[in-house]
């Protein structure tokens, strides 16, 4: 029997990916990655009514909008780490229409505004901290280290939370590479081009929103952390285990 999990592992820890849930490793011991942390909290009246509107639709759309969003963010990464991204496969489409937009504004962002990548889809887990997560970019932009969060949807109150986290798992890691602004690339903005003022870093249907007041945010990350460890003592992943191949037995007809 084989677990059908995904498995990333490196000397700052191990994420352990089962269907659509991502668990945390450092040692012998489990934390909660900084998403499912997030969860417990309402994102807003806005995504509420959006649920209600759309009813028993709210379910599948939501799974396409995350399914869209990992295509992307796994472009992105290929991307960053090099490798060429083709629309067009051998016999079918790589990508959606609008997954294909999305990465193309990424492009735009870069070749625009000539990052240096320091660091891509980097897993940290943190004892200390007691959760763990993937960061999605570290760059290097005006002299400057930025932690980058892409987001291809909605932007959420969450959001803020969540890059405030990670901040501090990159920088228990890395100090001497201290993040000096943290930005969230909206890459499903309606913008329809550069700021003609040159004071925001945006371009048609995408805009890196600067997070400010970091500190404030992982305060409140911490309240919500506290509630989450007391709601889920002992924590440990549910993973079920399948066989890696099936086969009918027709000697039982």
């Amino acid at each position: 029997m084989d677990n059908f999990i995904n498995l990333i592992e490196n000397d700052y820890g191990k994420q352990v990916q089962f269907g659509d849930s991502r668990y945390y490793q450092k040692g012998d011991k489990w934390f909660p990655g900084i998403t499912e942390v997030l969860n417990t909290l309402s994102k807003g009246k806005q995504y509420e009514m959006w649920l209600k509107s759309n009813g028993f639709n709210a379910d599948v759309l939501a799974r396409q909008a995350m399914d869209e969003g990992s295509h992307v963010h796994e472009a992105i990464q290929d991307l960053c780490n090099g490798k060429e991204v083709s629309f067009m496969g051998a016999t079918q489409n790589n990508y959606n229409r609008r997954e294909w937009q999305i990465i193309n504004r990424f492009m735009d962002f870069y070749n625009e505004w000539k990052p240096k990548i320091i660091a891509v889809e980097k897993v940290l887990v943190s004892e200390k901290l007691g959760f763990g997560s993937q960061i999605d970019l570290i760059i290097e932009l005006n002299n400057e280290i930025w932690l980058i969060d892409h987001k291809t949807g909605a932007i959420y109150d969450t959001a803020y939370l969540q890059t405030s986290a990670y901040v501090k798992l990159w920088e228990e890691y890395f100090p001497k590479q201290k993040i000096k602004k943290v930005g969230i690339l909206h890459l499903d903005s309606a913008h329809r081009g550069r700021d003609a003022k040159g004071k925001s870093i945006q371009g048609q249907g995408w805009k890196l929103i600067e997070v400010e007041d970091t500190e404030k945010h992982y305060g409140d990350f911490q309240h919500i952390l506290a509630l989450w460890n007391r709601s889920n003592p002992d924590y440990k992943p549910f993973i079920l285990t399948y066989p890696a191949t099936l086969k009918l037995n027709k000697d039982n007809d």
